[in-house]
């Protein structure tokens, strides 16, 4: 084999090694609130920060996050997806969800890095 060849094959198998590694990825709004129901709602803390506002009741809390995003051509102005969170009051865990897009903004479009190991 070439030096050339060795080099490509050396240099593949460390970017793949350092990927297959990785405890974060970029996922899709969507799919981080899918993949949360029936989890704690701290995951979604962990992976989207704090709440921009929490609505509570006696038996169930609704937590609310604004996603900023700004499409490529959008306008000026308020752009992103906003993320609503149904929790169960006593046990803290994530009964469902709504997503609704704000501006130009697509909610399916808007990604987000999480953690993806499990605690």
């Amino acid at each position: 084999m070439s030096r050339v060849a060795v080099f490509f094959v050396a240099c593949g198998a460390a970017i793949l090694s350092a990927c297959g590694h990785s405890a974060y990825a970029v996922r899709s709004v969507p799919s981080i609130a899918a993949d949360n129901v029936g989890q704690p709602v701290s995951r979604l803390k962990d992976a989207l920060g704090e709440p921009r506002k929490v609505d509570q009741s006696s038996s169930k809390w609704v937590y609310v996050w604004f996603l900023p995003e700004k499409p490529a051509g959008a306008p000026t102005g308020f752009h992103g997806c906003e993320m609503e969170v149904t929790v169960d009051a006593r046990s803290q865990r994530v009964l469902g969800y709504s997503l609704s897009n704000i501006g130009w903004s697509k909610c399916r479009e808007v990604e987000r890095k999480i953690r993806v190991a499990e605690r």
